[in-house]
């Protein structure tokens, strides 16, 4: 009965050790743009902050799963569990956040890295709310777009994410009053078209 009992604590133990870490982002806190120290209160508001959402889905992509590498200005920022959200605090800055993600096609034994960006413009005292969507193409593999979303559906987003790191204590379920972007503060991207894909290889690298 004792070995049974210590079983069952074991098995909750590690349960619970896999729900406090399974959801969870790894930030770049070296990255040029990013604001890592703790602000006064007398400081100015000279950054924007930023959600990076990447909600848990219900079906395996295999390898898609896997943590995605964020990028921006050519610089890894973070790379982010599948379930979790981050918050970083972003410089006023302009250039492309680029999603990198391994996955595999159909006409290729190995996974391949894809890459999908768009390009942002993060003014300081704004929120921005970016979605890590994930794109099934079938048998020409997954890829995420690092999609824009309004405060309504980044609470949605939530729900079925983990917040992490900087993200707990600012939590998206408790914002209020929040001063979003412009929407030209982000570029409009076209659909992933395969014809374009190949042909000029934007995401594949």
């Amino acid at each position: 009965m004792q070995l049974q009992n210590r079983q069952i604590s074991l098995l909750f133990l590690t349960l619970l050790v896999i729900s406090i870490f399974s959801g969870c982002a790894t930030v770049n806190n070296k990255h040029p743009m990013v604001i890592s120290k703790e602000m006064k209160s007398d400081e100015p508001v000279n950054f924007a902050y930023v959600y990076f959402i990447r909600p848990k889905l219900d079906k395996s992509k295999g390898i898609a799963d896997e943590p995605v590498r964020i990028e921006f200005q050519e610089n890894v920022l973070l790379e982010l569990d599948e379930g979790s959200y981050a918050l970083l605090r972003i410089k006023l800055s302009k250039g492309e956040v680029k999603v990198f993600n391994k996955t595999n096609f159909v006409n290729n034994i190995y996974p391949v890295e894809v890459w999908r960006a768009r390009e942002y413009k993060f003014i300081e005292g704004k929120t921005y709310f970016i979605h890590i969507k994930q794109i099934d193409e079938e048998y020409r593999g997954v890829f995420y777009d690092p999609q824009p979303v309004d405060f309504a559906t980044a609470k949605t987003l939530a729900r079925q994410s983990r917040a992490s790191g900087e993200a707990r204590n600012a939590s998206i379920e408790k914002l209020k009053d929040i001063s979003e972007p412009p929407e030209s503060a982000v570029n409009k991207l076209s659909p992933a078209l395969p014809e374009d894909i190949y042909k000029r290889e934007p995401y594949i690298k």
